[in-house]
This record gives C-alpha cells, sequence and structure tokens, in this order.
C-alpha cells in the first residue's frame, strides 16, 4: 500500500523535495487540462496540511491515505483529486519531447 501511494505523492512531487504545495498540483492538473481555482485548491490542501505550513508532506499524505484505506475517511478531496489525476497521467503515457511544437 505505501508504495502505491508514494508513487502517487512523487507524481506531484517532480522535485523529490519531500512535499507538494499548490503549484505542485497546478502543473500537473495543467497537463490534463483540467482548471481549478485557486482558492479552491488551497482549500483542499489545507486540509491535510496538519502542520498548517502551506506544505503538505509525505508523511501528512500518507497518514490521510491510510485514514482512507482504513475506511476513517471517505471523502477527501485531495485524496480524489491526486487519484484522478493520476489515472489521467496514466492513461495518457509518456509524452515525446519531440512534441514539443516548437523548431521548424
Amino acid at each position: 500500500m505505501n508504495y502505491r501511494y508514494k508513487k502517487r505523492f512523487y507524481k506531484f512531487d517532480k522535485e523529490s523535495k519531500g512535499f507538494i504545495t499548490t503549484l505542485d498540483v497546478q502543473q500537473v492538473l495543467e497537463k490534463l487540462s483540467v482548471q481549478i481555482d485557486e482558492n479552491a485548491l488551497h482549500e483542499i490542501l489545507n486540509e491535510v496540511d496538519l502542520n498548517k505550513n502551506g506544505q503538505v508532506e509525505l508523511d501528512e499524505f500518507l497518514q490521510l491515505m491510510s485514514a482512507v484505506q482504513r475506511g476513517q475517511i471517505s471523502d477527501s478531496r485531495l485524496a480524489i483529486l491526486m487519484k484522478t489525476a493520476e489515472e489521467g497521467l496514466d492513461s495518457r503515457g509518456p509524452v515525446s519531447v519531440d512534441r514539443s511544437g516548437g523548431g521548424v
């Protein structure tokens, strides 16, 4: 279980900082052409940000996913958002650098 959730987390934490911010989530969502209000995104992350530092650390995320797994939380907006985004990324497959749209 932990491996799957860590893998999901690091799809958002591309720089392996150990935390994600609203900017990290927005960048992934933009790749999927998903628009979300910045204030709503802040609210979603604040639900999980236990120490209220504006970031969701890996430990906080794993605590959330553990609670979801045990059925203690059924409607975490962040868990739903990240799972949906992960499925969208996985279904798209790798994006070739050749498709950048620039050049000759």
